[in-house]
Parts: C-alpha cells; sequence; structure tokens
C-alpha cells in the first residue's frame, strides 16, 4: 500500500475519532471497597456493535500515523483484552494481564503537543501501546518523553488504574501532558471535563443539572466517595448499580466492569443494531436490564505463535464466555469496521471509505510480527 493510502486512512481515522466528540458522555471511575479493586466504564455513543479483542504478547508493531510523522515501534511485552468497535489495534479501553486498566473519554478542551522529535501514535493506539508495555501508572506517565499523539481532531483524557490500586487521570491541555494522582486525585472518576473542574464542582455542591459531564462525576464520585452497600450486594454488582445511577439512557451502549482483583472483565451490552437489506439499519429495542457477561484472564493463552481471539459483544451467552471465543481473521475485523461505518453514515456521520481502503485498515494488523520463539 502505497503512502498516499496510508494517508488517507489515517485521515479517515482521525475523522471517526473526531465522532466520538460529539455530544455523548462517557463516565469511568475506580471503586476499592471489600478488598474487591473493580474499574468502572460506561460508553455514551451511537451504536454498540464491537468485539471483545485478545491482544498477544510478542507482537512487533509500528504505529498507523501519517507518513510525514515518524512512527513509533514496538514488541508488546503484556497480552490485554480490550473493547473495539472501529478494528484491531484501534481500542476504546481494555486490561492487560499486569492488571493495567486504560480507558478514554472525550474531553472538548484537549490539545495535544505540537510537532517535536518524540515517536508519533494514534490516540486509540496509544491506549493499546500503554497496555502492550506497562504494568504501572508511573510507566504509563513517563511514556510522555517518549511518544506524543498526533490526532489532530480527537480529543481524549483517560482514566487509569493499575493492580496496586494506584491511580492517574491524565489529560492533554494547552499541548502538555497534565496528571492528577495520589493526593491530587482525591476522587477517583472522570466524565467529560477537566479533572480540575470537575473537582471544583464536586467540592463547592455547584451546579451540576445543566452539565451532563459535571452531572455524571459528581454523581460517580458521591457512589464510589461513599458507597452504600446493601446487604446482598457484591462489588461488582454495586459498581453496576453505579453505572446505571450514570447512565444516558438509549445512549449508554456498554457497561463495563474490571475486577483487576480476581482478573475478570464482566460487561452488558445495551444496544447493538443490525443491517438488514442494501445496508439498512434495524435498531433493535434495548433491554432494560441485559444479560451480564464474564472474560475470565484465567486460562486465556496470549502466545502470539497462536491465532488472536474474539468474541461479538453481541453475542446471546450470559455468564462465562471464554469458551465462545473464536480465531481472529482479517475478514472478521473487516466486517466491524464495515458495520461501523454503515452505522456511523446512517446516523449522518457522512464518513465513506472505498472497498480498497477499508481493506488496508483490516489488513493493517497483518503487518504484526511474532517473536515468541525469537
Amino acid at each position: 500500500m502505497n503512502k498516499r493510502m496510508i494517508s488517507i486512512l489515517v485521515k479517515v481515522v482521525i475523522l471517526i475519532l473526531i465522532t466520538l466528540t460529539d455530544t455523548y458522555s462517557c463516565t469511568t471511575f475506580i471503586l476499592h471497597q471489600r478488598n474487591q479493586l473493580v474499574f468502572g466504564r460506561n460508553l455514551d455513543w451511537i451504536t454498540g456493535t464491537g468485539l471483545v479483542m485478545i491482544n498477544p504478547r510478542s507482537l512487533e508493531k509500528v504505529a498507523l500515523v501519517d507518513p510525514s510523522e515518524k512512527p513509533v515501534k514496538w514488541i508488546s511485552k503484556f497480552g490485554s483484552i480490550t473493547f473495539n468497535q472501529v478494528g484491531r489495534e484501534l481500542p476504546y479501553g481494555g486490561i492487560n494481564e499486569s492488571g493495567l486498566v486504560v480507558e478514554h473519554m472525550t474531553l472538548d478542551k484537549t490539545v495535544y503537543p505540537s510537532k517535536d522529535n518524540r515517536y508519533a501514535i494514534g490516540s486509540c493506539q496509544w491506549i493499546q501501546f500503554q497496555l502492550d508495555n506497562y504494568s504501572t501508572i508511573e510507566e504509563v506517565m513517563s511514556s510522555d518523553t517518549l511518544l506524543r499523539i498526533v490526532d489532530t481532531g480527537s480529543k481524549f483524557h483517560f482514566l487509569i488504574c493499575d493492580r496496586f490500586g494506584h491511580a492517574v487521570t491524565i489529560e492533554f491541555l494547552n499541548g502538555k501532558m497534565v496528571c492528577h494522582t495520589g493526593k491530587n486525585l482525591p476522587v477517583r472518576a472522570l466524565a467529560n471535563s477537566t479533572y480540575e473542574e470537575s473537582l471544583s464542582c464536586y467540592n463547592n455542591n455547584g451546579d451540576i443539572q445543566s452539565d451532563g459531564s459535571l452531572y455524571n462525576f459528581c454523581t460517580a464520585a458521591r457512589q464510589t466517595d461513599n458507597p452504600d452497600f446493601t446487604t446482598n450486594d457484591s462489588t461488582i454488582d454495586y459498581a453496576f448499580r453505579a453505572l446505571h445511577a450514570v447512565g444516558q439512557e438509549l445512549g449508554t451502549k456498554w457497561s463495563i466492569v474490571y475486577d483487576i482483583t480476581n482478573m475478570k472483565i464482566y460487561f452488558k451490552v445495551f444496544e447493538t443494531p443490525t443491517i438488514v437489506g442494501e445496508k439498512k439499519i434495524f435498531l433493535k429495542q434495548p433491554p432494560y436490564d441485559p444479560i451480564t457477561k464474564v472474560v475470565d484472564f484465567k486460562g486465556m493463552d496470549f502466545d502470539c505463535s497462536d491465532a488472536a481471539k474474539v468474541l461479538d459483544l453481541d453475542c446471546n451467552h450470559e455468564g462465562a464466555v471464554n469458551q465462545y471465543l473464536v480465531n481472529y481473521s482479517t475478514s472478521i475485523n473487516k466486517e466491524f469496521i464495515s458495520k461501523a461505518f454503515t452505522f456511523f453514515k446512517g446516523w449522518g456521520i457522512n464518513i465513506e471509505l472505498k472497498e480498497t481502503e477499508i481493506d488496508y485498515l483490516a489488513k493493517y494488523p497483518e503487518s504484526f510480527k511474532c517473536f515468541e520463539n525469537k
């Protein structure tokens, strides 16, 4: 594939990420109760289609960036499990086998660094890079000396937690990385306003009714700062109740609870549209209380010499779903990329991709090299 095609694909991916910064709110929080560390996340968006992706370790990768940039190259140290909608290697969030969780939300005030001598990477692939390489929040923060995000259109900030219970918010404001951690992170939650603005609102009982982001942050803060467990509540149940409290009704597509202590992922998918006929979208009525699916790290194979595994988020299986994972293929990747673009267009986001461009994006992971036995 020539440089022109790569440039087109990178710009299209950026356009996708721009759409993620629209009016849809997302919320994350960290809860450490009853000797159990969990991380909650709502995805509020236009479609819930996507894949659970099992990402092997020991893969050599090169970042998907514009040819005018200097792409970062690395070999994945850790295997991870991520939630992907627009293709393999472009997750919205996930957890690696060391217990590091990285999740994104949109932040309109985001300004990434200007071009300099650091290596370049896209914002979704920045998430995968962190999961591939690091086990602590200190390591994630230190990556700022190595690489910079180059998506001029995306506007992301991040809540991150490691297996030790250490957490950090990472924002890019005025071209600089801004971190809140330790004593500077008294409330471990994040929505779609800067952490400083959100914390100020919470501490000063500010008016939150007119601002969905601040409402979500303050609600999540109350849920996690002084948790009100009932007798029968498990920590997982309570986390889902907290996510329901900040839900956006039809806007909430995924609710995810990462059980970092026990290395399990619990998730609910509220709605995924289907395509019928000539790519017409049929919107299914979302269930009020969808089934809970569980992915367990126990027994998970992250060997890059074997086929990677995936799971359709819309699968109809309740409880443990490891047995329903199937071998990843370029055709599966292409199928879900095509679905995403069809849904985006159906909701009025006019992004057109030619068949050759979809093929390139779907085949991009074929460029990864396995170094398991070398």
